[in-house]
């Protein structure tokens, strides 16, 4: 999977706060940040662009961030998830305090100031999850790993256990895999907020879970050609009519939601063809297509151009 990286190694001693506070600013807005350990700032953060999500991780030495009332950037879209890797970290926000230990974890939401103290040097992943994802759903303040139910502990854990694993293959994970594995980690968070929600999962899912349950489906199987309404009803174990009623009020049809999805798999695949790699045509029969005039209308009905004006716009 590609990645940013950005390191204070990078610069001169003593200007690692200020190049951190640059850095960050790009994806979190301003940040107030103070070095707390006895010897100069030292921090690494990698940038992961994950299908919807954006994920990070952060190696640095013990430091303070304080978020104030002042410009958000692109944190006014999304909320975020932090989860402890190494060390211990304390998240102030409102009238909440939580202290995060290795393995802990805690979705919050930017816009509303907060401060992170972390007395020791630290590993955070941090996941920006867009508001529009969690809209149907009540976040909570500051809402973490611990669940007031014992009963509801491993499914709050299945989350933080799925993220840690995660951010050790990050680099080793192929580009295409991006919106999988958001799917399913939207799917686990939704989990979580629906048991916190109503105390217990439902017997039948929320319409947000099922969403989030059938985007991760279709995701993990694109390219097989009988991917059907029917299938996916079947599998989940849900009619058809609750199928389609839960994706009313989206931007796609389940329909649609496919062949989106098999549109972008398919133009990645072409903008970064392979020596001996598929031609067009069986780029389009890989993910799903049955017949490559459809598959041409329906590319450049979406991207503007055909398969073969893409390609040979990209050979120069």
């Amino acid at each position: 999977m590609k990645r940013e990286a950005f390191d204070t190694a990078s610069q001169p001693r003593g200007a690692g706060v200020d190049y951190w506070k640059l850095t960050t600013r790009q994806f979190f807005g301003p940040l107030g940040t103070t070095n707390l350990a006895p010897h100069d700032f030292e921090g690494r953060m990698l940038v992961y662009h994950a299908g919807p999500l954006r994920l990070y991780t952060i190696d640095a030495s013990a430091h303070r961030v304080v978020r104030d009332h002042s410009e958000m950037g692109d944190a006014a879209d999304n909320y975020k998830l932090l989860l402890q890797l190494r060390g211990e970290s304390e998240i102030e926000q409102r009238d909440g305090c939580v202290t995060l230990k290795t393995g802990d974890w805690s979705l919050y939401d930017p816009r509303v100031p907060y401060s992170i103290t972390s007395r020791e040097s630290l590993k955070h992943m941090v996941v920006h999850i867009p508001r529009e994802r969690l809209r149907p759903l009540s976040v909570p303040p500051l809402h973490t790993c611990e669940p007031a139910e014992p009963e509801l502990r491993g499914l709050y854990s299945v989350l933080s256990s799925f993220l840690a694993s995660l951010s050790s293959q990050l680099d080793s994970l192929p580009d295409g895999c991006g919106s999988t594995i958001s799917e399913a980690a939207l799917a686990l968070l939704a989990s979580t907020l629906q048991a916190h929600r109503g105390g217990q999962p439902e017997a039948t899912p929320l319409p947000e879970v099922l969403r989030l349950r059938v985007r991760q489906y279709i995701e993990s199987n694109l390219a097989d050609a009988d991917l059907t309404i029917e299938r996916i009803a079947r599998d989940l174990r849900c009619s058809k009519r609750y199928l389609h009623r839960v994706f009313e009020g989206e931007d796609a049809t389940v329909e649609r939601y496919i062949w989106r999805a098999r549109l972008l798999r398919c133009k990645q695949a072409l903008e970064r063809p392979e020596p001996g790699g598929r031609s067009i045509s069986g780029t389009a029969y890989h993910w799903g297509f049955n017949s490559v005039a459809h598959f041409s209308r329906l590319f450049k009905a979406e991207f503007g151009v055909t398969p073969s004006e893409f390609v040979r716009a990209r050979r120069h």
